[in-house]
């Protein structure tokens, strides 16, 4: 199945009517530079002039412009707890994602920025194409390409001409209190005839659509204010705030290009974005949903900063292509929200901490990830009868992560509610609850520090050594065969420091667990030219993601738990991927794909909140299947007029669970045969362009719409389903010479887009929602120093 998303001639003469056709994008997803139409595989390939001409900015525009592409709105939230990517409905963690994964589980959806393995809340600017492979790619893509790959891939420095281009742009948000802005620029330096550079940086802000009503005022602190000055235990003051949920985000990269031989190709980069919010883009239903109202008692925030640099170098050796892609990357984050209902329903809470009528509970969550790969991989030249790729490839990771938890206000609210209704005794529910660990020496090296709850802190180690290849046969003029492996050894470690502070027999764990796994993944595929442009293919393939370890405490005398071994250890997970795909063009102006497909899914992995303290982790949770139909029409009706239609059907089943999981989780799981998280069963999306060429411009007028069904957001059986809904999107763009404006309207009528939902078995009556940005209209002018 292949897809092709280009721009399209504005207009032709009359005298040369019917003569426009649809372009051909060439891609390299299969390590060689081929049209994407005549790769044997599911593929959509999306040029970087249709994304700037449909205003995808970010992955959830993607998701929205093509179907099965399964995207959680989070906001700027969006890179931090995990990859926000379903594809072929490949995925078993909760997509409300509320937490840090301490135990970091590689995505189902391998992401690569060019050619770096990185995956984080990407901005969508300045590129030269999007590459969507659906389906497991594990013998040129390793671990963690289960469901899919995307590729982006960034416009390189151009030697031949200079470019530079001036955006600027404005919008009202409904539900908010100010304009949304977008800044961007670009500039292309020729320095010589084998050198250039290339940069580009921009800025963007988004006004805040979410209210929250009962927010606690706060001291300097960071308690909660009593009502009753000097009687901590009175009610908490509170306020209302409107649109605490803005963000910001800040891009900038610098790229060089050199070309010292016409065999040898150069081009060191360097990346870097940052993003920051002031608020979960969460609605309560409590408040009902339609209020847009939060129910934290606290602003959450986020601030992210990635950096990559990255070099590549390409050398043409006659035969083959050497390629050698290096790069180092460092991606920081820290996160603080409320957790206060969390730790309300816990049932130990009554006993431990009592009935503070002030309660207010932070989490501090942070994140250090520090990535370094290096590919090395040989292409063999095309259009012989046979082609091949051979490479090696490294990766050294480590992350470290904290989730610290505050209960400000606890010690002191203890020692004067204790005057009046004396200590608990930690196993029935008091006034007082039994205090906190504090003040107190240093446990296992690790100090207490006053209101502090939780501890956790999670250091891993992850190395990633394979060798790899694919071999094309073109055996008979319309027939080929594709063989392809991955052999590799994975090593991972993790050591971990958490704890409950309460005052009780508690101590905190202090562990540290590593394993390692060596397999090989397979690959055939099968192709026949029905004739020079159709052709239909059967494919097998498989796809791994990485295991990894939970360094738990062996037992928590606390609560008389040992932790059973099997929770030690997180297996690697599998897919076995059966496919059968056609796809082809009818006269340039007609271009088509379709696809079925059965992906069975072995030994699934999960985060997971494991043991009776609800500590963090993964688990190995059973066995699933994805199945479906997908398909693409994209055609060039007149010389004027275009439409692009996508259709997924996927249902997915969680077969069976391990007795392991059912006895390690703390949230009720669903019954086995429910669907996985985050995928429904039918998605679809639909673009309709009109050119109208004028004397000397051109105006566009485009229609969107974007359809996704009820899904389940968790595997829990306590957790509401997310309803479907339709999204409507509308543009008008006028080009004359080097000018473009565009006046635009997402989400035209205004829908309640929920995109997930918090448990409510885990968070209680004030569970929330995940909300999609209301309707948005706004205007963008840009200038560019070549012509449009």
């Amino acid at each position: 199945m292949t897809a092709i998303y280009g721009s399209i001639p504005a207009h032709a003469p009359a005298a040369e009517q019917n003569t426009a056709s649809l372009e051909e994008i060439v891609v390299t997803a299969t390590r060689h530079a081929q049209s994407a139409q005549d790769v044997p595989i599911s593929i959509t390939a999306i040029s970087g002039s249709t994304l700037e001409g449909a205003g995808i900015s970010d992955n959830v525009d993607l998701g929205h412009f093509v179907a099965g592409i399964n995207v959680t709105d989070k906001g700027a939230f969006g890179g931090v707890n995990g990859s926000t990517l379903i594809i072929r409905g490949l995925n078993s963690d909760s997509t409300s994602g509320e937490f840090i994964q301490s135990v970091p589980i590689v995505q189902p959806v391998a992401t690569y920025l060019d050619d770096t393995p990185l995956f984080f809340n990407l901005r969508l600017q300045d590129l030269e194409r999007v590459e969507i492979l659906r389906g497991p790619q594990g013998t040129l893509y390793g671990s963690g390409s289960l469901g899919g790959t995307i590729r982006y891939v960034q416009n390189a420095p151009d030697p031949n001409a200079f470019d530079a281009k001036v955006e600027a742009g404005v919008s009202d948000t409904a539900h908010t209190h100010d304009l949304n802005e977008d800044l961007f620029g670009m500039l292309n330096v020729p320095l010589s005839e084998t050198f250039a550079l290339r940069l580009n940086a921009s800025y963007s802000g988004e006004a805040g659509f979410v209210d929250q009503p009962s927010l606690y005022q706060l001291n300097a602190a960071g308690e909660p204010i009593a009502a009753e000055p000097g009687n901590l235990l009175s009610p908490p003051v509170t306020y209302a705030q409107q649109g605490t949920n803005s963000n910001i985000y800040r891009g900038a990269r610098i790229a060089a290009l050199w070309r010292p031989s016409e065999a040898l190709r150069l081009e060191l980069s360097y990346y870097f974005q940052g993003s920051s919010a002031a608020g979960y883009p969460y609605a309560a239903p409590a408040y009902g949903l339609d209020a847009l109202a939060s129910s934290d008692y606290t602003r959450a925030s986020t601030d992210d900063k990635v950096n990559l640099a990255a070099l590549n170098i390409e050398y043409e050796m006659g035969f083959a292509t050497l390629t050698s892609n290096t790069s180092f990357a460092k991606h920081d984050n820290t996160t603080v929200g409320d957790v206060t209902q969390l730790y309300v329903n816990f049932p130990f809470y009554p006993a431990l901490y009592g009935m503070n009528p002030r309660v207010l509970i932070t989490g501090h969550q942070g994140f250090e990830d520090k990535p370094f790969a290096q590919e090395l991989r040989l292409a063999s030249r095309t259009g012989g009868p046979t082609e091949w790729v051979a490479g090696l490839f490294y990766k050294y990771e480590t992350t470290d992560i904290q989730e610290h938890d505050f209960y400000p206000g606890y010690y002191d609210y203890y020692n004067q509610c204790i005057l009046t209704y004396g200590p608990g005794d930690g196993i029935n529910p008091s006034q007082c609850g039994i205090g906190q660990t504090y003040p107190s020496p240093p446990i296992d090296g690790i100090p207490i520090v006053k209101d502090q709850a939780y501890i956790g802190d999670f250091q891993t180690k992850y190395t990633d050594l394979a060798g790899f290849g694919e071999f094309t046969w073109h055996f008979a003029p319309s027939w080929s065969v594709t063989g392809g492996t991955r052999l590799f050894r994975q090593t991972v470690s993790q050591s971990q420091q958490t704890g409950l502070l309460f005052d009780g027999p508690q101590y905190i764990a202090n562990e540290t667990r590593s394993n390692a796994w060596e397999k090989a993944l397979w690959k055939v595929n099968i192709a026949y030219h029905l004739n020079a442009a159709n052709l239909a293919y059967a494919t097998w393939s498989q796809g791994f993601r990485r295991g990894a370890v939970n360094a738990l405490p062996p037992a928590e005398p606390a609560v008389g738990y040992e932790t059973p071994p099997g929770l030690f250890t997180v297996t690697p997970d599998t897919v076995d991927n059966y496919e059968l795909g056609i796809k082809g063009t009818i006269g340039g102006r007609v271009r088509y794909s379709a696809a079925i497909f059965d992906m069975q899914w072995h030994n699934v992995q999960q985060f997971a909140f494991l043991t009776p303290l609800a500590l963090p982790g993964a688990v190995n949770i059973g066995e699933a299947y994805s199945r479906g139909f997908e398909s693409e029409l994209h055609a060039l009706l007149t010389d004027h007029f275009t439409v692009q239609l996508d259709y997924t059907y996927n249902p997915t089943k969680l077969t069976q669970y391990s007795d392991l999981a059912l006895q390690g989780l703390t949230v009720p799981p669903p019954p086995a045969g429910s669907a996985l998280p985050g995928t429904p069963k039918n998605t679809a999306a639909a673009t309709l362009e009109y050119t109208l060429p004028l004397a000397a411009a051109t105006m566009r007028f485009t229609g969107s719409a974007y359809y996704r069904g009820p899904q389940l957001p968790a595997l829990s059986a306590t957790i509401p389903t997310v309803g479907g809904y339709t999204m409507l999107g509308a543009r008008i763009s006028y080009e004359r010479a080097h000018w473009l404006a565009t006046l635009y309207g997402d989400n035209l009528t205004n829908t309640l887009g929920v995109n997930s939902y918090t448990d409510p078995v885990q968070w209680g009556k004030y569970y929330q929602a995940l909300v999609s940005r209301p309707r948005t209209i706004g205007i963008v002018l840009s200038y560019s120093f070549r012509a449009h």
